[in-house]
C-alpha cells in the first residue's frame, strides 16, 4: 500500500509541467510550512487571556491578538461587531473546606458556574441533596451538594428557600472527570441569586463519604463576577482570488465552556490561523498563484451567535459561499488518532467532503500525516450548522444549499458510536463499515481542558488538521 501511494506521488510530479503549478508538489510544500510550534504557542497565548467570551476583557484580547496575528501575516483583516447580548467573566473566585480540618485541602480543581453572581466570602453548612427537585425549606442557610443536572425551575427553587450557593458533582464516566470538574453553568440572567461551583467526581465523593459519616461539612466561598450586554467581535481575513465567490475556513474563538478551552477551541483557533498563514506565504513567495476563488479566514467571537450575526449581514450574498470548513476541538483525541470530517448525511455535503476524504486518502499513513480519517454523520452543536437550511430559514434569510462540514479530532466526553451513512466508506478508516466511533476528549468542557493536557500532549492533531485543510483547499480553490 505504501508503495502504491509512493507511486502515485511520483506520477503527480512527473506530470507537473502540463498543469499551471504542480499539485502534488504544492500541497507537499504547504504541508511542510505548517508550524507545530506556532499552533502550539498560540494555543497558550490564547488560554492565557481567559475564557475568551465575546465582548469580555478576554474576549477583547483574544480577538485584538487574532487580528495581530492575521496582520503579520501579510492579511487586512477586519473587525465585526456583533449586536449586544448577555455574557459573564469571572475575575476570581474561592471554594474550600472550612471544617473539618483534614478535608480542607480537598478540593482542587474546581470551576466556578457561568452567570453566578458575586458574593461576599462566605461560610455555610454543606448538606447532600440527591434529587435538587425535592427541595424545601429546610435548605435555608445551607451550602448544597448535590449529584442531580438541576434545571432553572429548581435553581429558582433553591434561591428561594435559601440556599446560599450549590456544588454540584461531576457526573461518573470511564477517563473523564476523575478528577477535574464538568462545567455547568447557571441560566443567562442577571438576577441569579446564589453561585454554582462544580466538583470533580472523586472530591463530590468525599464529600458524601464525609456527610454520611454524620460528620459536619463547613464550606468557605466567594465570587467576583461581571454580568453584562457586550458586544463579540468576529477577526476576518480574506486572502483574495480572481473572483468574489469564497470559501469560509472557521472557528469559534470562544472558550464556550467558560473554562480554560485549550481544546475547545483555541485549537481551532491556532489551526485555522496556521492554515491562513501557510497559504498566504506560498502565494507571497510567488510558489502558487492567485486563487481562482477567494478564502475568508474567519474567527467568531461567540459559537453561533456570531456565526448567525454573520449570516444575517451577508443575506444578499450567500450564494458567493461555495462552501465552510469549520474546525472545532483538533487537539487531542483519547481512544483514536483520527481526523473526522461531519456532516456526511447531508447530500450537498458530497462534493465539499469527497475532496476530504480524498486528501485523507492519498496521504494516510506518510510520516507526518494522520493515521485514519474518516467521514460521519451530523452530530450538531457547532458553527457548521448554522449555515444549513434549517438554520437559514430561523434566521428569515434566503435558503441556500451551502456545503458546510466541520473537521475535528474529538468530540464529547466519551467514546461514541454512529451508524456510517450508507454509501460512504473513507479508505483511510481502521474500523467497521458499518460504524464510525466518535473519539473523544477526558478533558471535554472541564476545568483542565488545559494545554500540558490536551493540545501539548498530542500536537500532532492540530498539525494534520492544518494539513488537511489547507491540501483541501489547494484542490478547492485553485
Amino acid at each position: 500500500m505504501k508503495m502504491r501511494r509512493s507511486l502515485v506521488v511520483l506520477l503527480g510530479i512527473a506530470a507537473c509541467a502540463a498543469g499551471s503549478f504542480c499539485q502534488v508538489k504544492t500541497e507537499m510544500r504547504l504541508a511542510e510550512e505548517v508550524s507545530r510550534t506556532k499552533l502550539l504557542s498560540q494555543v497558550r497565548d490564547l488560554v492565557g487571556f481567559g475564557p475568551r467570551t465575546g465582548g469580555t476583557p478576554s474576549g477583547e484580547k483574544s480577538a485584538s491578538y487574532i487580528a495581530l496575528k492575521f496582520k503579520e501575516d501579510g492579511f487586512k483583516p477586519s473587525l465585526i461587531k456583533d449586536p449586544p447580548h448577555l455574557t459573564f467573566e469571572f475575575q476570581s473566585w474561592k471554594l474550600s473546606v472550612e471544617r473539618p480540618r483534614e478535608l480542607h485541602k480537598l478540593i482542587c480543581n474546581e470551576w466556578i458556574g457561568g452567570f453566578s453572581p458575586t458574593v461576599a466570602d462566605t461560610t455555610a453548612e454543606l448538606i447532600y441533596l440527591k434529587d435538587v427537585g425535592t427541595a424545601a425549606r429546610s435548605v435555608a442557610g445551607k451550602a448544597i451538594l448535590t449529584e442531580s443536572p438541576f434545571n432553572e425551575k429548581e435553581y429558582r427553587r433553591l434561591s428561594e428557600h435559601g440556599a446560599k450557593c450549590i456544588l454540584e458533582i461531576s457526573p461518573r464516566l470511564d477517563d473523564a472527570y476523575s478528577n477535574w470538574a464538568f462545567i455547568n453553568d447557571l441560566p443567562p440572567s442577571r438576577k441569579n441569586q446564589i453561585p454554582l461551583f462544580n466538583l470533580s467526581y472523586r472530591n463530590g465523593e468525599s464529600l458524601i463519604r464525609a456527610l454520611a459519616d454524620s460528620e459536619k461539612v463547613m464550606i468557605r466561598y466567594s465570587a467576583k463576577t461581571v454580568i453584562d450586554s457586550t458586544r463579540p467581535k468576529t477577526v476576518v481575513a480574506t486572502l483574495e482570488g480572481e473572483s468574489d465567490k469564497y470559501y469560509i475556513v472557521c472557528a469559534h474563538g470562544d472558550s464556550d465552556s467558560g473554562g480554560p478551552g485549550a481544546d475547545d477551541n483555541a485549537s481551532g483557533v491556532s489551526t485555522v490561523l496556521e492554515t491562513a498563514r501557510a497559504l498566504k506565504k506560498l502565494v507571497s513567495t510567488h510558489q502558487l498563484p492567485k486563487p481562482k476563488c477567494s478564502i475568508r479566514f474567519i474567527i467568531w467571537g461567540a459559537e453561533i451567535f456570531s456565526t448567525e450575526n454573520y449570516i444575517r449581514l451577508h443575506a444578499k450574498e450567500l450564494d458567493k459561499i461555495l462552501g465552510v470548513l469549520n474546525l472545532d476541538e483538533v487537539g487531542i483525541g483519547a481512544a483514536r488518532n483520527c481526523l473526522y470530517f461531519e456532516s456526511n448525511d447531508v447530500k450537498y455535503n458530497d462534493s465539499l467532503l469527497k475532496v476530504l476524504d480524498s486528501v485523507a486518502g492519498d496521504y494516510a499513513g506518510q510520516k507526518g500525516f494522520w493515521s485514519e480519517a474518516t467521514t460521519n454523520p451530523s452530530q450538531g452543536g457547532t458553527d457548521s450548522y448554522v449555515f444549513f437550511p434549517s438554520s437559514l430559514r430561523a434566521l428569515k434569510v434566503p435558503l441556500r444549499n451551502i456545503p458546510s462540514v466541520t473537521i475535528y479530532t474529538a468530540a464529547w466526553n466519551q467514546l461514541k458510536p454512529l451508524p456510517q451513512t450508507p454509501g460512504w466508506r473513507s479508505r483511510s478508516w481502521h474500523g467497521p463499515a458499518d460504524t464510525v466511533y466518535v473519539d473523544y476528549s477526558p478533558y471535554y468542557h472541564s476545568s483542565l481542558d488545559v494545554p500540558e493536557r490536551t493540545t501539548e500532549k498530542e500536537p500532532f492533531n492540530m498539525v494534520v488538521a492544518a494539513k488537511a485543510v489547507g491540501i483541501a483547499l489547494l484542490r478547492l480553490a485553485w
